[in-house]
Order: structure tokens, then C-alpha cells, then sequence
């Protein structure tokens, strides 16, 4: 749960800087890093 919650924010923050400071056409591959980590932290774990 907290790699959702830190992956949504991360994007948001980086959506709200590309948008502030950045050319969202040119650097949008940035936000595939928090989808990245979303879905590497809802995989299933495996067992010991």
C-alpha cells in the first residue's frame, strides 16, 4: 500500500513540475517512472 501511495504522489508532483517548469510534449517518459512503480509494488510477492 505505501508504494501506491508513494508512486501516485510521485506522479503528481512530476506532472505538476512538468506542467510549472517543463514541456510535457518533450519529457512525458517521466511519468512513466511512478507507473513503473506502481505496478512493481502491486506484483504478487513471492513466498520463502
Amino acid at each position: 500500500m505505501l508504494g501506491l501511495w508513494t508512486a501516485g504522489w510521485l506522479f503528481v508532483l512530476l506532472a505538476a513540475g512538468l506542467l510549472w517548469l517543463g514541456d510535457l510534449s518533450l519529457q512525458w517518459p517521466v511519468l512513466l517512472v511512478p507507473v513503473v512503480w506502481a505496478v512493481v509494488s502491486v506484483r504478487p510477492r513471492r513466498e520463502a
